[in-house]
């Protein structure tokens, strides 16, 4: 695994991003850019002025909380943008029925309801295939459950269902040509935070050399949350189908707050134990972010250099009206 990984950046940076179709999409402290590379070649970069709620509210920044928002957030977030980066792109495929009907129904507000939509779709399919299905497989192997340790070992097989069933759920969707290339601005983006990360200029020659591993990635964070619900469910025992899909249910924000905090503590520090939970996640990268092209850094930069000139006018503007005080 490449040693940059566990470098420690010249600068410290909350940046962070996303792949799209045919983008990608940077977050920075107040600012979301997305750029898109469009058939004809052309680059269309768009400008949102975006806050996270748990900065805004600071009850819901608090430990734990934040982690269960905050994951809800970016759903939202990154469908939103995924969608927009769509509308620039040329698909050979008609319109669904489905979205003709949402548009005929709703008009302007219809692309806000595809876009919740398909967050309360990705929800859904996601407990569903990742946290329930393991749940009833393990279920149906035939040992005793209801001593301590059989209890035990169920949920350690239930675990092992769902890393199998997530390692496979990547590895099909990475067969598909049209994911790959989303693979590979997932790469540009970054390597474009790696070069701004070590305070260099910001170009194809800079970035190129820099490895598409990333500790503070969304990718490793779902293995985190993998690895974190064995645990937790591990320590609930056993019991009946609908009891137990109660408990996966009711710990889900739990987990998911315990995960963003052991993550944010992988990605800053320097214990070998908190790194070694970080490798499984980083190993899967290899998979979910492959190699870029030249033309997809220059998205990835074009959409990093938006955000930056953004937040850098409004540092300006803030100083301004400090002195002017």
């Amino acid at each position: 695994m490449d040693k940059e990984i566990w470098l420690r950046p010249k600068r410290v940076s909350n940046i962070g991003g996303e792949a799209l179709l045919e983008g990608v999409m940077m977050r920075g402290k107040s600012t979301m850019a997305s750029t898109v590379r469009k058939g004809n070649g052309e680059l269309v970069t768009t400008i949102k002025p975006y806050v996270p709620i748990t900065k805004r509210h600071r009850i819901l920044g608090l430990p734990i909380i934040r982690g269960a928002i905050s994951m809800i957030e970016s759903m939202v977030v990154g469908i939103g943008a995924l969608m927009e980066s769509a509308e620039y792109i040329e698909f050979e495929e008609a319109e669904s029925k489905f979205d003709k009907w949402i548009e005929k129904k709703f008009g302007d507000k219809s692309m806000t309801i595809i876009k919740f939509t398909s967050v309360l779709f990705a929800l859904v399919m996601g407990i569903g295939l990742f946290m329930l299905l393991p749940n009833l497989v393990a279920d149906l192997i035939p040992f005793d459950k209801e001593t301590a340790s059989g209890a035990f070992l169920a949920n350690m097989i239930e675990g092992g269902i769902r890393i199998g069933i997530f390692l496979l759920y990547v590895w099909l969707v990475s067969k598909s040509r049209d994911m790959r290339r989303v693979f590979q601005y997932h790469g540009a983006e970054h390597k474009t935070i790696y070069a701004y990360e070590n305070m260099e200029e910001l170009t194809v020659e800079n970035v190129r050399k820099h490895t598409r591993l990333h500790p503070r990635c969304g990718t490793t964070f779902i293995f985190v949350v993998v690895l974190i619900s064995i645990l937790i469910f591990a320590l609930t025992g056993w019991h009946s189908k609908l009891i137990n899909m109660v408990i996966r249910l009711a710990l889900l924000p739990v987990i998911a707050g315990v995960s963003y905090e052991l993550f944010k503590l992988a990605a800053r520090s320097n214990s070998k134990l908190v790194k070694l939970i970080s490798v499984p996640g980083l190993l899967l990268q290899k998979i979910t972010t492959q190699e870029p092209d030249d033309s997809m850094l220059e998205v990835a930069i074009a959409s990093l250099k938006a955000v930056l000139e953004a937040e850098e006018g409004e540092g300006t503007e803030n100083d301004s009206l400090k002195a002017a005080q």
